[in-house]
């Protein structure tokens, strides 16, 4: 299927919130008969991947990067190919990120005899060197955690690098409206009104959605928080009841088509073929079909109806998931906030186009905060590519 790379100029808003609205213009709707299995398309795609020399995987030790490992381990032996290697990025110096047992679980039970473990303190931050090497190549990235793949691609340069990318947004629970219509749940009587709502026209859901949604971001000015609220409910009110649909949508999605574009050239850059199954248009096509109107209850519906055979139930119902927050705003991000003030703050938002939409004295409290919000790192990434081109 063929793709047209989506625009990659993020608009003031984007760049400031981290978020991406609506769809891509010109991309092909996904097939609505799907040839295979979610399982035989999942494992179509990863023999592909097993042809490359080297074949990696990411591996994080969570639910998506554990499956993919196991299927593809399982497909090796069967066709006679050489394993895959897991490759994990590991922060002795964050301890959100600690998922040595969960990882160490799995490997075992695989059998893999080979396992690079790359081992980093502070150089994956956000504005650190591995996030200015790839931003100087490819400009501002997204998402804003896009360099963390470079140590991963160098490492299967070649070769193929097998991510879990989409996993989460794929395998999507169904929601409240869908439980009941499949007789999961027991009814309500305000169930009724809540699936005549989810199927009423968008002229009738607007101004009721419009009195109910109200994001606010703490660095946005007010006018800021306006323009999130207004792309928040125009995304909302076009929001499908069916499950297989709201699948189908997510594939042609902007934030889905502009993350695919931006690690498949980050992956160019660095010699390797960059492989999503998860995202990866034969399987999200079975999915959709396997799923169809009502979708699965839940994740872990979703990860026992597909991989119950390949792990370890503890991990398929595992609730529990690591965070990289601590790694991406380290050393490097506070040093240049703190060196920041706010007139000169004031000026990179002006040559954002974005000085109407943050508050930057807010901002600059925000970021020197314990635990600043990831959805404004894409911001500092902005800021400092911006400073770094002024500086030239």
């Amino acid at each position: 299927m063929l793709v047209t790379a989506p625009s990659r100029t993020l608009t003031p808003l984007e760049t400031v919130t981290s978020i991406l609205f609506g769809r891509a213009p010109d991309t092909p709707p996904l097939e609505r008969r799907a040839e295979l299995s979610p399982m035989g398309a999942l494992e179509e795609v990863l023999l592909e991947a097993l042809q490359e020399r080297p074949c990696l995987i990411a591996y994080s030790g969570g639910r998506d990067s554990s499956a993919l490992l196991a299927v593809a381990v399982r497909l090796a032996r069967a066709h006679g190919l050489e394993p895959p290697v897991p490759v994990t990025l590991r922060f002795p110096d964050a301890g959100l990120t600690m998922e040595d047992e969960w990882q160490e679980l799995v490997v075992e039970r695989l059998g893999c005899a080979d396992w690079i473990r790359l081992q980093h303190h502070d150089d994956l931050d956000l504005i650190g060197p591995a996030a200015m090497r790839a931003m100087a190549w490819d400009g501002l990235p997204y998402p804003y955690n896009l360099h963390l793949l470079l140590p991963m691609l160098e490492a299967a340069a070649g070769g193929a690098l097998v991510t879990g990318v989409g996993g989460d947004q794929t395998l999507l629970a169904a929601g409240r409206e869908l439980d009941v219509l499949a007789g999961r749940v027991r009814p309500v009587p305000r169930d009724g009104l809540r699936i005549a709502f989810a199927v009423a026209p968008v002229a009738l859901r607007r101004p009721v959605l419009r009195r109910r949604i109200r994001l606010t971001l703490p660095w946005l000015s007010n006018a800021g928080n306006e323009a999130l609220t207004d792309a928040a409910l125009e995304q909302e009110v076009r929001r499908t009841l069916r499950w297989d649909a709201r699948l189908r949508e997510m594939w042609r999605s902007r934030v889905f088509r502009l993350m695919l574009d931006r690690i498949d050239t980050l992956g160019r850059l660095a010699d390797s073929e960059v492989v999503h199954p998860f995202l990866d248009p034969r399987f999200m096509s079975a999915l959709a079909a396997a799923g169809g109107r009502t979708g699965f209850a839940d994740r872990t519906s979703a990860m026992r109806a597909l991989f119950a055979d390949e792990l370890p139930e503890r991990v398929t119902a595992r609730g529990t998931k690591a965070s990289f927050d601590e790694v991406l705003f380290n050393r490097h991000s506070r040093c240049y906030v703190d060196e920041l003030d706010e007139a000169r703050l004031s000026e990179l938002l002006h040559g954002l186009a974005a000085e109407e939409l943050v508050d930057p004295a807010a901002l600059l409290a925000h970021w020197r905060t314990p635990t600043p919000l990831a959805n404004s790192f894409l911001l500092l990434q902005a800021c400092r590519l911006a400073d770094a081109a002024w500086a030239r």
